[in-house]
C-alpha cells in the first residue's frame, strides 16, 4: 500500500547515457525496494534528467578554480613586489656608492660584484613573472641538458648570500664533490633562490642550510634547513 511505499528506504543511483540524437546526458534514478526478493525484486522509482545539475555544478567548479587562480596570482605578484624591492635597492645604493669620490679599487670591486649579483637576482624575479604569464598559457619551456648540481648550488648560495636581509648564517652542505645531473639549470636556480629568499625572511638569526645528498643512482636530494 502507499503507506509501505512512503516509509521504505530511498535510494539514488546517477547514470550517464548516450544518446543518439543528444549525446551523454546525466539522469538519477530515485527509488525504493518494496520486494526484496533475489528471483522477483520489485522496485518502484523515478527517473530524473539531472544534466543541468550537472551543468551548473561544472560551471560551480571552474569558477572555483579560477578563483582560486586569481588569488595565487594575486598572492604572487604581491610577494613579488616585495622580492624585487630587495635588489633594486642594492643596485639604488651601491651605484650612489661607486659616484663617490676617494674610494680604493677594493671597495669599487666589491661595489660592482654586489651590483652584478643585484642585476642578475632581479633578472630571475622578473624571469619568475614571465614564467607565471608562460605558464597561464602553457607555453612555459625547459631547456634540459647536463649541469653540476654541485656547482649550482654553491652559485645559488654566493648570490643569496649577497643580496639577504638577515643576520643568519647562510651555508652549503654536501658530502659529494660534484653531482652531474640532467636539468634546466636556471629553473633549478630560480626554486632554490627563492626557497632560500623565503627562508631569510623567517630567520633573522640562526643559520639557514642548503644540502644536497645523493638518495640512490637516480635521484639526488635538495633541502633546506633553517
Amino acid at each position: 500500500n502507499v503507506s509501505n511505499i512512503l516509509h521504505r528506504q530511498r535510494r539514488t543511483a546517477q547514470y550517464r547515457c548516450q544518446f543518439d540524437d543528444t549525446g551523454y546526458q546525466w539522469w538519477e534514478f530515485r527509488y525504493s525496494v518494496l520486494q526484496n526478493n533475489e528471483q522477483n525484486p520489485i522496485i518502484t522509482g523515478l527517473l530524473v534528467n539531472i544534466q543541468e545539475i550537472k551543468d551548473k555544478e561544472e560551471e560551480l567548479i571552474r569558477a572555483r578554480k579560477l578563483a582560486e587562480q586569481a588569488e595565487l596570482k594575486q598572492s604572487f605578484l604581491a610577494n613579488m613586489s616585495h622580492e624585487i624591492r630587495t635588489p633594486l635597492n642594492a643596485l639604488s645604493g651601491f651605484s650612489s656608492l661607486l659616484t663617490e669620490e676617494g674610494l680604493d679599487d677594493e671597495t669599487r670591486r666589491q661595489c660592482n660584484e654586489v651590483i652584478q649579483q643585484n642585476s642578475e637576482l632581479l633578472l630571475k624575479l622578473i624571469n619568475d613573472v614571465i614564467d607565471l604569464s608562460s605558464l597561464e598559457f602553457g607555453k612555459l619551456q625547459f631547456c634540459i641538458a647536463q649541469h653540476d648540481a654541485v656547482s649550482i648550488c654553491r652559485n645559488v648560495i654566493d648570490t643569496v648570500n649577497k643580496v639577504k636581509q638577515t643576520q643568519a648564517e647562510l651555508t652549503f652542505t654536501t658530502e659529494l664533490e660534484e653531482m652531474p645531473i640532467e636539468t634546466d639549470d636556471s629553473r633549478l636556480q630560480q626554486v632554490l633562490i627563492n626557497l632560500l629568499i623565503n627562508a631569510t625572511k623567517f630567520t633573522p638569526q640562526g643559520s639557514i642550510v642548503l644540502k644536497l645528498e645523493k638518495e640512490t643512482d637516480d635521484t639526488v636530494l635538495f633541502t633546506v634547513t633553517d
